[in-house]
């Protein structure tokens, strides 16, 4: 008696066992590939992917040689603990990867224990019941690869509604990671959203549409298919190649524009900061590409095929270095286009300009210092010098007269020093003044006086109308009385012989005015920051007839914005300056 032909008979001639041990080695390959890379977030979930994977494959494969009805329905009902774990196993490693976070413990244990063990119950007792495979189950040989056809009852379509809540749950993870994702590695989400896809598509058309595929369910070589993606979503590095996404990172975060051009130097591509910096910089209807520095610098780009010798331009308020990269697919190639990135030296140029400006004053300070030092130094000298060698022959007139120059010109030099010690520490933060309640009326009256004494042999006339009433005022009186000095001491300066200065005291909206008022040269248009300006004067010509350190008015802004006061000026050239010294009346 012969023996009874094998249940199930392992033909590997046949194009879809064929395909299964293909995808088998495919999957164990991948999952050795990714067992050797420890970073891998959700790692374990995607290894148990695999072997699920690999344990439905095999089923498929059994299935396919089976003989019988009954060989077909035992690994078909045996193949269901890898087809529930599969999707389970996915969505969990699409958890841990896309959302940074641990799957839930009790959602391990439901998914990972008690729904599989009520499927498997459930598949491996539909002897007794037929609502997992109905008793229309048959064994079809239409003259092709023969194949069962299942009875698919309510159980199974239970199960399938279960593995469908389960894929649901991948796609809206994906989904989310897509719509979270940085443009760095959007990509990478957007293929592993599709990869989610592909398996619900086919079963959908497997169930609705009775599709098959070598005459067997396609639903398991479409997982296969998105672990392959997968595969090559590794394979193309946008994956656990973190130095990819680094420099995919660095091009979108990177404050400094860049610019993907083609060979044309039309754009291809920007990072945010170069579409921002384009779009507040365009004309209308036109681009920064065509126009400006930045269109002459591309022109030049391309028709020279590098970029000009100075390549500084500047685009609204910002300064660019400009620097280009050939893009090509290696020495000697056709250039494929050209990456352009505009690094933002704003700060360097505006630090340049401050670095040339201070030099420029120091050179201006030694030079007025110089020159100021010099002037009473000679006249001091001189005076001197007549006085030890020739006294005895000199007048008591003569010699009153050079001691009255030594002293004037020694009390210039004093105040020369006391001005650049001022300067000295009102830029530093530690000074102090001391404030108090005082009458302005005081200072006023006082400073007067003391200017009447500046250049006597010019005979200037000062007004000035007694105030009625006391103005009080909270302030350090000494600072406030150099401030007027300062004034009086320049209307005095820039006066004709002869001529008449104006002071008058009044108050308006809350605060005491000072104005001083004289009949001379004048002041031109939009010279206010040069007035105000350390060692500056408006007119630094050898020819100048009034001389001075120019850190008078740059000393009395700074104390008029420690009293949270102010100082300005109207002047018109030929006509005359009235300064006005404003600051709070006190409570």
């Amino acid at each position: 008696m012969s023996a009874p032909p094998p249940c199930i008979s392992f033909d590997v001639s046949l194009p879809a066992v064929q395909l299964v041990i293909v995808t088998v080695l495919l999957v164990v390959a991948l999952g050795f590939w990714v067992r050797s890379h420890s970073s891998l977030p959700g790692k374990h979930w995607f290894l148990l992917s695999n072997a699920a994977m690999v344990w439905w494959l095999v089923a498929v494969g059994l299935e396919l040689s089976a003989q019988s009805v009954g060989c077909a329905m035992g690994v078909a009902q045996g193949a269901w603990i890898g087809i529930v774990l599969l999707p389970t196993f996915w969505a969990f490693f699409l958890y841990e990867y896309a959302l940074g976070a641990k799957v839930p413990r009790r959602v391990v244990l439901g998914a990972v224990f008690c729904a599989p063990a009520l499927i498997m119950s459930a598949a491996l007792t539909t002897a007794w019941h037929h609502a997992f495979y109905g008793p229309a189950t048959r064994f079809v040989t239409d003259g092709g690869a023969p194949y069962v056809d299942y009875d698919h009852g309510p159980l199974f379509f239970a199960t399938v509604s279960y593995l469908y809540l389960v894929l649901m749950a991948a796609i809206v993870i994906t989904g989310r990671a897509v719509l979270k994702a940085t443009p760095a590695v959007r990509s990478f989400f957007l293929k592993l959203f599709a990869g989610t896809l592909i398996p619900i598509v086919v079963n959908l058309s497997y169930l609705i549409g009775d599709v098959h595929f070598l005459g067997s369910d396609p639903t398991s070589f479409s997982f296969a298919l998105s672990l392959m993606l997968v595969a090559w979503l590794i394979a193309d590095n946008r994956w656990v190649d973190v130095n990819a996404i680094a420099r995919e990172l660095l091009f979108y975060n990177a404050t400094d524009p860049v610019l993907i051009l083609d060979p044309g130097g039309n754009m291809i591509e920007a990072n945010p900061a170069a579409a921002d910096l384009l779009k507040e910089n365009a004309a209308p209807g036109r681009s920064q590409l065509q126009d400006g520095a930045l269109g002459q610098l591309v022109t030049h780009l391309v028709d020279h095929k590098s970029l000009p010798d100075v390549t500084d331009i500047q685009l609204g308020k910002r300064h660019f270095a400009v620097r280009a990269h050939v893009i090509s697919l290696g020495e000697g190639q056709k250039k494929l286009g050209w990456a352009v990135a505009l690094l933002d030296v704003t700060t360097q140029k505006i630090a340049a300009q401050k670095a040339i400006a201070a030099e420029q004053m120091q050179s201006q300070f030694l030079a007025t210092v110089s020159h100021e030092l010099r002037t009473p130094l000679t006249v001091i000298n001189g005076s001197l010098g007549l006085l030890a060698n020739g006294a005895a022959n000199m007048t008591e007139a003569q010699r009153n007269h050079l001691m009255a120059r030594a002293t004037c010109n020694t009390a210039a030099l004093t105040k020369l020093v006391n001005d650049l010690i001022d300067t000295q520490s009102l830029s530093n933060a530690e000074f102090r003044m001391q404030f108090a309640e005082c009458d302005l009326t005081n200072i006023v009256v006082t400073a007067t006086a003391n200017a009447e004494a500046l250049q006597p042999q010019k005979n200037i006339k000062f007004t000035y109308p007694p105030a009625k009433n006391p103005l009080m005022v909270r302030a350090d009186g000494d600072r406030l009385g150099q401030v007027l000095g300062n004034v009086l001491s320049n209307a005095v300066k820039f006066s004709d012989p002869g001529g008449t200065v104006e002071v008058a005291l009044g108050r308006g909206d809350g605060q005491a005015l000072i104005t001083v008022t004289d009949a001379g040269c004048g002041i031109p248009p939009n010279s206010e920051t040069k007035v105000f300006a350390p060692f500056s004067q408006l007119d630094g010509s050898d020819t100048k007839t009034a001389y001075g350190s120019g850190l008078g008015l740059h000393i009395s802004r700074q104390i008029m914005d420690r009293h949270g006061g102010s100082i300005r000026y109207d002047s018109a050239p030929g006509v005359g300056t009235t300064f006005t010294i404003a600051l709070p009346l006190a409570a």
